[in-house]
């Protein structure tokens, strides 16, 4: 039996103009009466995936910022942060970048730089609605509650930041492709696979008794963390290979086509 479900949003959950699928909710209310629970597995900030699931806050669990924090009902279950210490290099390299900006991830807010683009900053309001504009991001690395450093390239993220930021940090952290434009820098061993483990030894749930969506490189560890996974149909080929199964794409209602069998909903 299925006891645990983990689900990606952009790409999988949502469709390409970021729509939830018709009928979730009364689907994730029917998997908890058969005594399954539905987790959203996002790169996003918690805050961001609460402004855009409030009807589901009651229903599911979040894990949030590629799997550095595990949140439910406004109750933190998980959190494995940044140490303090690299701070200060990660916010170097990215002013040696031109068109890129960080972002750093705290808990409940995200800190960027007043100097950064003003097309960033209506950026980052789409993925981080709880954020604070400080004048130096050097001045606020003591903070111990970073999630993640998330880079936005206004350009290719893989072929522009991510070499460079692989080249700097990558031997002591973790740099991780999140989109077309946004390369994530976290703690080595932090990913959403990790928090899916963490929530299967928390809750007592096997690997073979849970279920996971995904469609992107940051994805890859989720599947890996569970027994039926599901690459989208639109999903990037390395993770489509590595995938037990291939869902609909999220145009297609994939998630909730898998759910519906799957259950019998």
């Amino acid at each position: 039996m299925i006891k645990l479900i983990a689900c990606d949003m952009d790409g999988t959950l949502l469709d390409s103009k970021k729509r939830l699928p018709q009928g979730l909710l009364p689907a994730l209310r029917a998997l908890r009466a058969q005594g399954t629970l539905f987790a959203v597995a996002s790169g996003r900030q918690y805050a961001a995936l609460r402004r855009d699931l409030e009807e589901l806050v009651p229903e599911i669990l979040f894990i949030c910022e590629n799997g550095a924090l595990v949140m439910q009902n406004d109750r933190q279950l998980l959190i494995d942060p940044l140490p303090a210490a690299d701070l200060p290099d990660i916010v170097r390299t990215a002013r040696s970048l031109d068109r890129v900006y960080p972002v750093v991830c705290r808990a409940w807010r995200g800190l960027i730089e007043s100097s950064a683009a003003p097309d960033f900053i209506e950026e980052t309001h789409r993925y981080y609605p709880s954020y604070e504009i400080v004048p130096d991001l050097m001045a606020r690395c003591d903070v111990t509650d970073v999630c993640k450093v998330a880079f936005y390239d206004e350009g290719d993220a893989q072929t522009h930041e991510l070499p460079v930021l692989q080249s700097a940090l990558g031997s002591r952290l973790s740099v991780i492709l999140s989109g077309e434009h946004w390369v994530d820098v976290m703690k080595p061993g932090v990913h959403k696979g990790a928090a899916m483990r963490g929530l299967q030894k928390m809750l007592g749930i096997a690997p073979e008794e849970c279920m996971a969506f995904g469609d992107y490189l940051n994805d890859c560890e989720l599947l890996e963390s569970v027994g039926e996974s599901y690459a989208m149909e639109n999903a990037h080929p390395v993770l489509k290979a590595m995938a037990r199964h291939i869902a609909p794409s999220n145009d297609e209602d994939g998630v909730m086509r898998v759910l519906r069998e799957r259950f019998s909903l």
